[in-house]
């Protein structure tokens, strides 16, 4: 029955395109003025779960050529047969064709290759020739850049003594953006985002669109980001202020200026597959049949329309006859445009393929957006075939300059014009003492897999820029880092935690102008100089090796870098806590239970503690399976997550008394009721009253339960590990 409903559908779509494969019709159709295709076939697979996922061998993939572009097209494999026995059990990855469409650099792996490599092919001889890059490291999808260059995405790493992030999901190893010249040459990686940036796609204005793995708490998305060649100037494009479509958007590529075509999906379980989307960034532009959305470009003016409605944008199993879309290429800029896209019927989830001992079967289509039909190309049922485009020349855009600046000696230059110019927070006049930069970093530190409970990632403070009369501020970091800011009051508390990591290169200035202000509109500032500029910036940790941005001992609060639960939190509670929060309870707080809400019987009871004791094994699934602290369970609370999978509840009476990264809404922050930290210590408290009774804590007692606080209450910090593999 599948196999009919199918087929009534392709019927239907054939007849829909004049002179397609079909006959009968003067109609040169979407096509018309294209030669021939190319397309990439790799043997089908079910083993790329989730959308970063970068490795996947299996032998037997080839380019081809299909011309025309019909059903009935001529098919040509145009690499790799012609390049030798070296090249017999290839598997590629993605390809991106030359200018002048005269080569295809592709991102391939061979039977005796470790990794993922860099090759271009000469179409008119088929010749092949590797790309000189690192053997033991991964280089995918790659793209032409102008001038003779490629981007790709590697993890390979750009800061001297350190190892690449891994994800906080799979634990994998995250992938960054790079460039290479052609021969081989100048290879340079881009600074680092904390999870993976994919899919690189040049736009019309030089500028390059990717996807980048946000991951920062609650956030676990894939969004939009704009870069130069340069990888410099990096920008937010879309999905990043509540405006996405789904909960990453994937593979997009340009229809017109300021109008991309994207896979809507979530991160996991869909293979790299979802719905199609229209992004449109600005205001829509008509010339004729070319819609645009090049007026007022920004995140915040985005627009999304669905061009194929019923296909899920999460990660649950799509229907017959709806299925879900691999990547799609514009042919046109029509309003309803029309593409050539990869699609595959039936469930397209991975579990559930797995449970049926299926793969998806991705073919070629043309497909009208206006009336939502698909019309079948090429697809052969043991292979993918995925990535289709015309084989056309065409325009390179101009090539981007680097704008690094050689006074910043190799530093990354940050700062707001006005850090009060906010689209997120609204903040009171005078409440913002200053900016905390703090540097992320995961378990390629030699931790365990998970920092703890609150499943956030590491931070280390670098410091706290003061915020200047005018607003504005500044500072001097590490570069090619991943970095995460709030904006804190003068008790060192967060008054608000920017959502987002970023990064900078060596000699570039990332200076915005606000606090993650409206990209829509223009920051005025007073004439004359920035007071920040005049006071000079802050200096964080500048070009300080990685194995030495941290602090065992600090002498002072205002030291403090990471912080390790089991040695400077479980000081603070040994000396000033346990004698009433101990095993014995003085305190007499009351416990809460967990339980099994399938059969209601009781897992364990547990009750306020901050002793440094290790946890008892009955709470190590509420802990998801980590070897916490009593201390570290009190303050953070369980695995949430971890719960929900092990079918756990606990009582209406459970607290959480530490936030992450919102130390002043935090229980245990606002009963010790901190003094003032910045710009000198005072006994001025931060709410109304004194602090917890028969508690007498120091500035660096109350800032190191802050930072543990508002940076994401996690058990690790570099401080636990400094003889780690990196060093």
């Amino acid at each position: 029955m599948k196999q009919q409903i199918k087929s009534i559908a392709i019927g239907a779509a054939l007849f829909t395109f004049g002179g397609i494969g079909c006959g009968g019709s003067d109609d040169p159709g979407p096509l018309g003025n294209v030669d021939s295709l190319i397309i990439l076939q790799r043997p089908s697979r079910n083993d790329t779960g989730d959308i970063f996922s970068y490795t996947s061998y299996k032998p037997g993939a080839r380019l081809v050529s299909l011309s025309p572009p019909t059903a009935d097209g001529k098919l040509t494999t145009i690499c790799c047969d012609a390049a030798g026995p070296d090249y017999a059990d290839i598997d590629i990855s993605s390809y991106d064709i030359s200018f002048d469409a005269k080569s295809i650099v592709f991102s391939a792996r061979r039977g005796k290759d470790s990794s993922y490599g860099l090759f271009l092919l000469q179409i008119a001889d088929g010749s092949v020739e590797q790309v000189a890059t690192d053997p033991g490291r991964e280089f995918v999808a790659p793209i032409f850049l102008p001038g003779n260059r490629i981007m790709f995405t590697s993890n390979l790493v750009s800061e001297t003594g350190a190892m690449q992030h891994e994800d906080e999901y799979e634990r994998q190893v995250s992938i960054q953006l790079g460039r290479i010249n052609l021969d081989g040459t100048d290879m340079e990686m881009g600074a680092r985002n904390l999870s993976h940036r994919t899919a690189p796609s040049l736009a019309s204005d030089g500028r390059v669109v990717f996807t980048q793995w946000d991951h920062l708490g609650e956030e676990n998305s894939g969004h939009l980001m704009f870069v130069n060649q340069d990888m410099q100037e990096l920008r937010e494009a879309y999905g990043k202020e509540g405006k996405g479509a789904s909960n990453s958007t994937l593979k997009a590529r340009e229809i017109s200026p300021g109008r991309f075509v994207a896979i809507a999906t979530a991160r996991n379980r869909t293979i790299n597959a979802g719905a199609l989307i229209d992004i449109r960034l600005g205001d829509v532009v008509k010339d004729g049949d070319v819609v645009s959305a090049a007026a007022n470009q920004s995140e915040a003016n985005s627009k999304t329309v669905l061009l194929s409605p019923n296909v899920p944008m999460d990660n649950e199993p799509s229907s017959d006859t709806i299925g879900r879309y691999y990547d799609a290429f514009p042919i046109d800029a029509k309003d309803k445009p029309s593409l050539l896209v990869s699609w595959s019927d039936g469930p397209v989830e991975s579990e559930v393929l797995a449970l049926a001992g299926l793969s998806a079967d991705f073919g070629v289509y043309l497909y009208d957006s206006a009336k939502q039909q698909r019309l079948p190309i090429l697809n052969d049922p043991n292979m993918w075939d995925i990535f289709a485009q015309p084989l056309q020349p065409r325009t390179a855009p101009n090539i981007v300059g680097s704008a690094q600046d050689p006074k910043l000696g190799g530093q990354t230059l940050i700062g707001s014009l006005n850090v009060y110019n906010s689209s997120l927070h609204q903040f009171q006049a005078g409440e913002i003492y200053g900016v905390r930069v703090m540097e992320g970093f995961s378990s390629e530190e030699g931790f365990p897999e998970d920092f703890g409970t609150t499943r956030h990632e590491g931070h280390a403070n670098l410091g706290v820029a003061p915020v200047a009369a005018d607003g504005s501020w500044s500072a001097k970091i590490p570069p090619n880092i991943p970095i995460h800011i709030q904006t804190v009051d003068k008790f060192g508390m967060s008054s608000f935690s920017e959502p987002v990591w970023f990064s900078g290169r060596p000699g570039e200035a990332r200076l915005c102008g606000g606090c993650h202000e409206d990209r829509a509109k223009t920051t005025n500032v007073s004439p004359g100089q920035l007071d920040t500029f005049a006071l000079g910036a802050t200096p964080m940790f500048g070009t300080t090796a990685r194995k030495d941005r941290q602090k065992a001992d600090p002498a002072s609060a205002t030291e403090i870098v990471g912080v390790a639960w089991d040695k400077q939190v479980q000081a603070v509670f040994d000396v000033k806590c346990i004698s009433c929060h101990g095993n014995d309870n003085a305190a007499g707080l009351a416990p809460y239970t967990i339980t099994d809400m399938t059969t209601g019987e009781l897992v364990a009871e547990w009750t306020f503690n901050l002793t440094g004791d290790d946890l008892p094994a009955e709470l190590s699934v509420a802990a998801g399976g980590g070897a916490y602290s009593k201390s570290y369970f009190s303050m953070a609370g369980p695995d949430m997550e971890a719960l929900e999978k092990g079918g756990l509840a606990v009582s209406p009476n459970f607290k959480v008394y530490m936030n992450p990264l919102d130390a002043r809404g935090s229980i245990a922050i606002k009963t010790l009721n901190p003094t003032v930290l910045f710009p000198t210590p005072t006994t001025e408290r931060a709410f109304p009253g004194e602090g917890h009774q028969g508690v007498v804590l120091s500035s660096q007692d109350f800032y190191t339960l802050i930072l543990a606080a508002d940076m994401g209450v996690n058990f690790y910090a570099r401080e636990n590990n400094p003889g780690s593999k990196l060093y």
